[in-house]
């Protein structure tokens, strides 16, 4: 199996062949890597047979994100365990071995959509649809076991020998059962093939691995995301803003993807529809009108027998024409679906936004104003913290002396040295790798916090407390200030080897 979960093809070698994990599997070399794990060809001495070993990267750096990381990985395993289907990678085992844990899978021999695409260039619309078939009918599956893929990109698809797609790296994988396993407001996923529904904070359910659906075949047919951008603030505003910028190569496939296309959920087709639609291009017969957003609902409710109904699906065989099989699907209802989420609401009502060049390690900033829906006292923006710039004031929200300030962890990477040091997130390095910058520990703004760590102040307040952000933070405000965000590397000079940046979400709720 090569891995999905990184966006390029590592066929290098590793040090797997001397070691036998749970006493039962073999590793050889590593097919791939990526931010969830890395991939190891490997075989089963019990079974005497092939298969793939992922090596989950779920040391965390305190007890609580451990235990997190771990429910994650477990549901993982779980989700894919429970669709058995022919374009769903197979799961066979769940073992914890050398303090990780290692999700064991079916070998599949061959490349990643991203790497064909990457290798032989574009995909033809007739061959982009008919993977898009193989695709829906695997979200469909994922679906109605009660989860949510939430990563569907080319690198996450498979290609085994006959040409058929696999799809694969279920590591962000959410089950639908009310246990939200993210912190509030972290975005996981790629964003370039993120629906806009997720970059705003909103629900998110089967139409959002729709959305992403869409975006991947825009992507193989046309070879490129619609919406990439240079950075990843002027990505997410791509996404949750722009029309997408679609090639003239998708011809007949156009229609479809413009209908998945759709900024709101609600106005995005039917599985039903989109199958349809796939199947004329697949079998090179001219495409229809427009596709129609889907109109009928089902009631939100927990996940119940009255909830499952039986439709038809069709996909396309080897000579191109549409197959009927039965297929039994249940209705999904995200438990948060009761509340109102029209389409304005799925936007941030921007008070201002600014796009600002600022040099190399300037980078872009991104400012927004959220809807309001539960307490008109707060107000929310997103901000992009840059890990070369010293303290940065958030000057689109005022903070008074007994408001509630609450800093989120969204997105993004950062390192305290380019050079010698790797990439890290909000919370910091781990212990470990904090003490290979011992020497420079004068940089540190909080001695207590490790490098990289995010950290917030409320400047022009007396012996104001620096706090360490990690995922989130919450505290009152001792008085009236302006919230500062840096990394913890920026005291003197040291903050000049810094790289990288970090989006957040900053929520202030104003006292009565």
């Amino acid at each position: 199996m090569i891995s999905g979960d990184g966006d390029h093809q590592a066929t290098g070698s590793g040090r797997g062949a001397e070691r036998l994990i749970a006493g039962r599997y073999q590793l050889h070399e590593v097919l791939g890597r990526g931010g969830m794990g890395t991939v190891w060809r490997a075989h089963d001495r019990l079974l005497d047979r092939p298969v793939a070993a992922k090596e989950l990267h779920i040391l965390g750096s305190g007890d609580e994100e451990r235990r997190t990381r771990l429910r994650r990985a477990t549901r993982e395993a779980r989700a894919v365990a429970r669709v058995p289907h022919p374009h769903v990678v197979g799961v066979h085992d769940l073992v914890e071995s050398e303090d990780r844990l290692w999700i064991v899978m079916e070998l599949v021999e061959g490349p990643s959509l991203a790497h064909r695409v990457s290798e032989s260039g574009p995909l033809t619309p007739q061959r982009a649809a008919a993977v898009g078939l193989q695709l829906l009918d695997a979200l469909e599956a994922v679906h109605a076991v009660g989860a949510l893929h939430r990563d569907v990109k080319p690198a996450n698809v498979l290609l085994r020998r006959d040409g058929n797609a696999v799809l694969t790296d279920f590591g962000i994988a959410a089950l639908d059962d009310g246990d939200f396993l993210t912190t509030t407001g972290e975005l996981v996923g790629s964003l370039e093939f993120m629906a806009p529904e997720r970059v705003t904070g909103a629900d998110a359910g089967p139409a959002s691995d729709l959305w992403s659906l869409g975006v991947t075949l825009a992507t193989v047919c046309g070879g490129r995301s619609p919406f990439r951008r240079p950075a990843g603030p002027a990505t997410l505003h791509a996404v949750a803003y722009e029309e997408p910028v679609l090639p003239e190569r998708l011809g007949p496939l156009r229609p479809v993807v413009e209908a998945l296309l759709r900024k709101s959920p609600r106005d995005r087709p039917s599985a039903a529809a989109v199958r349809t639609e796939l199947g004329r291009v697949a079998a090179g017969r001219a495409g229809a009108e427009p596709l129609p957003p889907e109109t009928v609902r089902v009631s939100p409710a927990p996940l119940a027998d009255a909830d499952t109904v039986t439709r038809d699906r069709r996909s396309i065989a080897a000579g191109g024409e549409p197959v009927p099989t039965a297929w039994s699907t249940t209705s999904l209802s995200r438990r948060r679906s009761s509340r109102r989420a029209g389409p304005k609401r799925l936007w941030w009502a921007l008070s201002g936004t600014a796009v600002l060049a600022a040099g190399v390690a300037g980078g872009l900033f991104l400012s927004g104003v959220l809807p309001i829906e539960e307490d008109p006292r707060t107000t929310t923006v997103s901000e992009v913290v840059q890990s070369a710039t010293g303290w940065q004031p958030v000057t689109a929200v005022s903070v008074q002396r007994g408001d509630q300030v609450r800093v989120r962890f969204v997105s993004g990477e950062w390192t305290a040295d380019h050079r010698n040091m790797p990439m890290t997130a909000s919370a910091g390095y781990d212990r470990e790798t904090d003490r290979r910058l011992e020497g420079a520990k004068g940089c540190k703004v909080k001695p207590a916090a490790p490098f990289g760590a995010l950290l917030a102040v409320l400047a022009g307040v007396k012996n104001a407390p620096v706090h360490t952000v990690g995922r989130e933070l919450t505290f009152r405000a001792a008085g009236n200030g302006t919230l500062q965000l840096g990394m913890n590397d920026i005291a003197g000079f040291c903050s000049q080897d810094n790289r990288g940046e970090l989006a957040v979400r900053v929520s202030v709720t104003h006292r009565s």
